[in-house]
């Protein structure tokens, strides 16, 4: 792949990170929590309709949950750029970390909630944020 292909990726993929985590900060303000709870409904069994985020715990983890959802988009689109184009093997070292390390705690987090139908959901999640870098230079060289 070309440093070309990976910094596109990165930018699509960034702007889909930013716009699930904006998603999940305003579920915070109840009357935009929908997506969100149907979306905690399918992962949390049985299927009741029961999730419905008011708790203040709730609302505030939603919050914090989608700023750095946001966030780690912000960090995708920005590595597109200079970064993708100096160091795209160090690029590509960061985004794997990344994206492992959040595999990882959001999917045992998961089970701990009671919620292990999201690590289904998470696999080609995890899938979507390696697509930029899956075939980019290992190496520093640009």
């Amino acid at each position: 792949m070309d440093i070309d292909t990976m910094s596109k990726r990165l930018k699509i993929v960034g702007v889909i990170n930013a716009i699930f985590g904006i998603s999940f900060a305003l579920a915070a303000y109840p009357p935009l929590s929908l997506p969100a709870m149907q979306f905690a409904d399918l992962v949390i069994w049985p299927i009741a309709g029961a999730e419905d985020g008011s708790s203040p715990v709730a609302r505030l983890m939603l919050a914090i949950g989608g700023g750095v959802i946001a966030g780690i988009g912000a960090i995708w689109f920005a590595a597109s750029g200079a970064p993708c184009r100096t160091a795209p093997g160090a690029v590509r070292q960061m985004i794997v970390a990344g994206s492992i390390t959040w595999f990882i705690v959001d999917s045992t987090g998961s089970v701990l909630a009671a919620a292990p139908l999201n690590v289904l959901g998470n696999i080609p999640f995890l899938a979507l944020l390696l697509w930029p870098v899956w075939s980019a230079p290992q190496t520093a060289t640009a």
